[in-house]
This record gives structure tokens, sequence and C-alpha cells, in this order.
């Protein structure tokens, strides 16, 4: 795995002092074997400040290379973060909603267990020192005697791959717990943890008591994680003690050896020093260190980065697929369907808009209502067909954006880069009937929509779809021509959505409106609506029109028309 390919995103400024450092550490104890030997030689002040001079900038390389190696690894994070949200904000709406592609950018972005991509590149630089210490000291000492150098590195770099193998290789105790089964056992116990403890559902919690069973139901989730993990490190403890046999035989024999070659006359004093030295830095490799963890978690961030980031930037699809703003935004032959599913949602659809239409589209749940909006205007490529996309649309999506921000940015997000006054944030919310929403702000427009800031206020479900509606009235006043709302008033009683449609229909005079939803009080004062049904048009024309051919319209109508009389009975 090429990590240390993301050591030139922290820049020359950091990446310099990081690889002097690195070297510094790896090279300078293997050197300072050499004023060791001519000290016990020779002696002199020469050779004594040598010495010292030398272990000293070790040790001072090694103090410095892990300051230094943090902030190359936050500048390699950030950068690496920057260019997965950008590929992400490029990235094709249909692809971007693939779950495996929504977890590999929240893992490049949040990182794994603590350790990030830039971690783990600059934690493989440090093994890298590492073994080139190692690798130094052999060399020091294969110029005495080669096979104790040969022997001591040998078990050194056994070592070090069976403790790593044990505690983040395949099948090692840390791997374990990101096993798809431990996974999902420690998600469950996090999901009822913050059910027994969080907000999000203390009211139901206390109302019916289920506090308890949640707590049981934790403490079985947890167990069944902790268990097998439990059983993995006492194997890596037992392991462990193997290891610490093997090191220590590893070094008697060096030492041994050494000792008995100097008893033989093969070494001198000064060789046997020299080769005491060298090969402490040979055998300091086979204990392992922490980057072993750096690496093994941080590069699962690093993959999830390169997966986000070797994805095509467009969609590929099967047949041509024009996706350039129009004049009249229209689907010529449109099929499109969603990855797993056989049928496509819609098939060989047709539908042009005309400029100045109130158009409206209703459908039963699953018709593909959505999926048409999110064609129209570029967020889907087909997979066959032509789109001319309302590329200057103002649009409310179903699943609107509700953003913990002061009321004012939540409207002003509809045109951030429009020069706005408080007065065009009033008059959008006054467009859409929400300029009531004020007075229970204590800040105005001002106050966080949201309770976890201090001063912050939540909104109800209709009132947050009013902001939303007030959001898309700012940028029509901003210069949109189209305004297109998918269920605009869903969380509004029927009162308020009348008085919210007629609002509209006066603010979008002369524009075009693109109206989906599924009440025929909010639609019949449309120009023109189309039914879908099977993902095709099933029928199409004015509210009386469309009544007199008593097809699905029709029946439709008169289905809700005798639940909201039931109803109001």
């Amino acid at each position: 795995m090429s990590l240390v390919r993301l050591l030139p995103l922290a820049g020359s400024r950091r990446f310099l002092p990081l690889g002097v450092f690195s070297v510094g550490a790896a090279v300078l104890g293997p050197l300072s074997t050499i004023p060791l030997r001519r000290l016990i030689d020779h002696g002199g002040a020469t050779e004594v400040a040598a010495l010292l001079l030398a272990l000293l900038g070790q040790e001072f390389c090694a103090a410095l290379r892990e300051p230094a190696g943090a902030a190359a690894a936050r500048r390699i994070d950030g950068v690496l973060r920057a260019r997965v949200r950008a590929a992400a904000t490029a990235m094709p709406l249909a692809r971007l909603e693939n779950p495996q592609v929504q977890a590999d950018v929240r893992l490049a972005l949040t990182g794994h267990r603590g350790r990030t991509a830039g971690m783990a590149a600059v934690a493989q630089a440090g093994e890298a020192s590492r073994a080139a210490a190692a690798l130094f000291g052999a060399a020091v000492l294969a110029a005495h005697v080669w096979w104790v150098a040969a022997a001591a590195l040998a078990l050194s770099v056994a070592q070090n791959r069976r403790i790593a193998a044990m505690l983040v290789g395949p099948g090692g105790v840390e791997s374990l717990a990101d096993s798809p089964e431990q996974v999902l056992r420690l998600r469950r116990a996090g999901y009822l943890a913050e059910l027994t403890g969080g907000p999000r559902a203390a009211k139901e919690v206390r109302v019916f008591g289920v506090d308890g069973f949640l707590i049981g139901r934790y403490v079985a989730a947890m167990r069944a994680f902790v268990t097998p993990q439990a059983r993995g490190r006492r194997a890596v403890v037992h392991g462990y003690g193997v290891v610490l046999a093997l090191q220590l035989a590893g070094a008697a024999g060096t030492f041994g050896a050494l000792a008995w070659l100097t008893a033989a006359g093969t070494l001198t004093a000064a060789a046997l020093a020299q080769s005491v030295l060298a090969a402490l830095l040979v055998l300091a490799y086979g204990a392992g260190g922490h980057q072993m963890f750096e690496i093994a978690h941080g590069s699962k961030p690093y993959e999830a980065a390169m997966r986000v980031l070797d994805q095509p930037l467009t969609a590929a699809p099967t047949a041509t697929a024009a996706e350039e703003p129009a004049e009249e935004p229209a689907l010529v032959r449109v099929t499109f369907g969603y990855p797993g599913r056989a049928e496509p949602v819609l098939k060989e659809l047709d539908l042009r808009v005309r400029p100045g239409e109130r158009l409206a589209v209703v459908g039963l749940n699953g018709a593909g209502k959505t999926t048409l909006v999110k064609l129209l205007t570029g967020l889907y490529t087909p997979q066959s067909g032509t789109v001319g996309t309302a590329g200057d649309a103002a649009v409310v999506f179903q699943d609107f954006a509700r953003y913990s921000l002061p009321l004012r940015d939540n409207v002003r997000l509809g045109a951030p880069a429009h020069e706005w006054t408080d007065a065009d944030v009033l008059a959008a919310l006054a467009a859409v009937d929400a300029l009531d929403l004020l007075e229970g702000l204590p800040q105005g427009l001002d106050t966080p929509l949201s309770r976890s800031f201090t001063g912050g206020r939540d909104l109800s479900g209709g009132q947050w779809q009013k902001v939303a509606l007030a959001r898309a009235v700012y940028a029509l006043d901003a210069g949109r021509r189209i305004l297109i709302v998918d269920e605009p008033t869903a969380h509004l009683d029927a009162r308020a959505e009348q008085e919210v449609f007629e609002r509209l229909l006066e603010r979008t005079r002369g524009r075009t409106l693109v109206l989906i939803s599924h009440r025929f009080a909010t639609v019949r004062r449309a120009d023109r609506i189309v039914v879908l049904d099977g993902g095709a048009i099933a029928e199409q024309g004015g509210h009386a029109e469309l009544l007199a051919m008593g097809g699905r319209y029709a029946r439709w109508h008169r289905l809700q028309t005798a639940l909201i009389a039931g109803t109001s009975r």
C-alpha cells in the first residue's frame, strides 16, 4: 500500500523537516558506533565529542520527528478531505446516494478509530525509518560477524511481522473488531446507548418506561461484542509470551556469540562495543511499535478516499443523454432506474414544460414524481433519452435541508451571492406566510434554528417547510425563472396549504411553476396536470378535462374528496 505517496501533500514546509528528522533518527544511531569504536581504540576528546554529538543528534531527531509528523499528518488530512469533499460535490447524485459511496465519504472524512490517512502515511514513513535503522545496524554488525548480523536481522523481522499479525493483521485481534459481525454489534450497542441516554427518544423512553428494556438490550449487545474481543486478546497475550521468549533467546544468542568471539580473540574490545550497539538497533525493530496501529487503522480511510477519488466524476449512461440547461425543460424518451432494481422508475417518458406554465404532476407513491424532479434539475442522468434541464430553477425538495443556522442564513442560502438585505429576507418569508415565525424566535432573524446552540429554537415540520419555501422564493427574487416544489405543503393543514399556494401562484406570475403534490385541492388550479403511473404519463390535461375523462385522476380525486368530507363530519 503506497501510503507514502500522500506525504508530498504535506507541502515542502512540513515534509522536509519530517524527512530530515526521520533520516537522522535512522542514520545517527548506526553512525554513532564509529566514534565509539575509535574512542575505545584510541581515546581522545574528538572521539568523545563525535560520539556525544551522534547520540544527542539521534535523540533530537527522534524527539522532533513526532511533532513534525503530527503537523504533516494534519496538512495531508486537510488536503485529502478537501479533495474528497470536492469529488463528492461533483459526483452525480445517483452515485452519491449509493450507501457504499456514502460510507466511503464518511470514513475518508472522519477516519477510523481515531486514525486518519495522514497519520498512516506519517507512520509508514516512521516504520521505514525504524527498518532503515535496523538495516544500517545489521550492516555495521555484518562488518565484524556476518552470520550473527543475518540471524539477528532475520529474527527481528520475523518478530515484527508476528506481532503485527497478532494485533492488526488478517485475523488479528484489532482486525476482529472491524469484521462485519463485530461492526454490526458495536453499531447496535451504540444505537441503544444513544436511545437510552440521548434526547432523541427521551420522551417515549420516560413515558413508556422502556429504559430498563433498552439497557438490557445494550448490555447484551456489548457482551456479544466484547466476548470475541476478550478471547482474541487472551490469544494475543499467549502469543506475546512466545514472541518474548524468542526475543530473549535471540538476544542471548546474539550477545553470547559476540562474547564468545571476543573471548576467542576474533573481536577486539572496540569491535565488541560497536557490535553490541549495532545489535541493539537491530533487535529493537523486532519489538514492533505504535506505527503498526496507525498504518492498519489509518489505511482504511485512505482506501476509502482513493475509492471516492478514483470514481469517474460523470455518469456513464448507456445511451445518448444530454443534460443542458434549456429554455423549455424537457424529458425526451427518458428511461431511468436505480441500481439493484429490476424495473426502471421511468420508461420512455416524454414531458415538456412550457415557459410560464403552471404544471402539476400527480401520482401514487413510487410513481417516480421525485425522480422526475431530480432529472429536470440535472441531478440524475438517465439511462437513455435526452434531458433539457431547468438550469435556473429554484427547488423545494420533499426531503428539504434543515440547516442548523440562523433563520436569516436559512433563507439567504437560496442565493448566497445575491446582494441581500433583511428586507429581502422578510419579503421572502412574507411570500409564504411565514412572518409569524419571528414571534417565537428570541433573536429574530439571528436565532439559530436548533436547540443544540445557545439561544436556538427548534421548528415544527410545517414551520420548516415554510422556511424551505421562503428560501426558494428568495432565489426567485434573485433572478431564477422556474420554481419546482415537491410536496410543498405536506406538513401544513388545509387552510395553511391553501394560503401558501395562493401566495406561490401570485409570486410566480409570469414564471414557470412545476408542482408535485398528492393533494387535489392544490393541483386543480394548475394549467396542466400530468398523471404518472407505471413509469409513464398515463393522463394529462386540465382539472375539469381529467375529471371528464373518468380515469385515474378522476378516481383518485373522488376518493380523496370522500375522505376529506368524511373527516370534516
